[in-house]
């Protein structure tokens, strides 16, 4: 077992598996057009650190987390911000996705006939959610007042709700991560020179895991990772 996420150490499985690969891959196309394009980087995790990487940093650690997300082989990470900000990447890039999907969808841009593209991320997602999560949910009873779960009950992938939408990444996300502790790089990035005890106390965050440091990554390096990353399959 290789990562420590919300629900055990565990690597991802199955149907998670699959739709995280499926996921990272996509996003490693996009961060490919970026580069070759010299576009805006749009998709965020809000850790300055890997945000700001350069391309072959990204995929270097983008590597480093696939491996330890679905190879029971190798032994657990030491977490620390640039790593969980790219194991958060896929999911950015799928809220980003599903918010282009919606809003290309409004604007008419899709023809009759074009639902396997005005719907592609949200179905994919929907029937993840639809086995990960809500058999959960059904077996739970909530109280009245938990307006939390009101609007789920005629929610399927046709919504256009970006915030639910938003929520619904999250819950996933949610089965890996215990918090967004690498967010403070861009909340406190005075944090990366150093942290009183008194916060590490107050919120876990310890001086090993908040680093402004990169991997040092050779052309080479970053071309094997991308082909592996490129060719996994499950």
């Amino acid at each position: 077992m290789t990562w420590h996420t919300q629900i055990g150490d565990r690597v991802l499985e199955g149907i998670e598996a699959k739709f995280y690969l499926e996921i990272l891959q996509e996003a490693v196309y996009y961060l490919q057009e970026i580069e070759d394009f010299n576009d805006e980087l749009e998709c965020l995790t809000e850790d300055n650190i890997f945000d700001n990487a350069n391309f072959n940093q990204k995929i270097v650690l983008l590597h480093s987390c696939l491996v330890a997300l679905l190879n029971p082989d190798v032994p657990p990470p030491s977490l620390t911000n640039s790593l969980e900000a790219a194991a958060f990447f896929p999911f950015a890039f799928l809220q980003m996705k599903v918010e282009e999907e919606i809003n290309l969808a409004e604007d008419g841009l899709f023809e009759e006939g074009e639902d396997y593209l005005k719907y592609c991320y949200r179905q994919r997602l929907w029937s993840v959610f639809e086995q990960l999560i809500l058999p959960s949910w059904q077996a739970e009873e909530f109280d009245d007042d938990e307006e939390e779960y009101d609007d789920w009950s005629d929610f399927d992938y046709h919504s256009t709700d970006v915030e639910q939408w938003k929520w619904l990444v999250d819950e996933l996300a949610d089965r890996i991560f215990w918090d967004r502790d690498w967010q403070f790089s861009s909340e406190f990035p005075q944090l990366l020179d150093g942290i009183e005890p008194e916060f590490s106390q107050t919120t876990g965050i310890y001086e090993d895991y908040m680093s402004n440091r990169l991997p040092k990554v050779t052309p080479e390096e970053a071309k094997t990772a991308l082909l592996e990353i490129q060719t996994w399959s499950i």
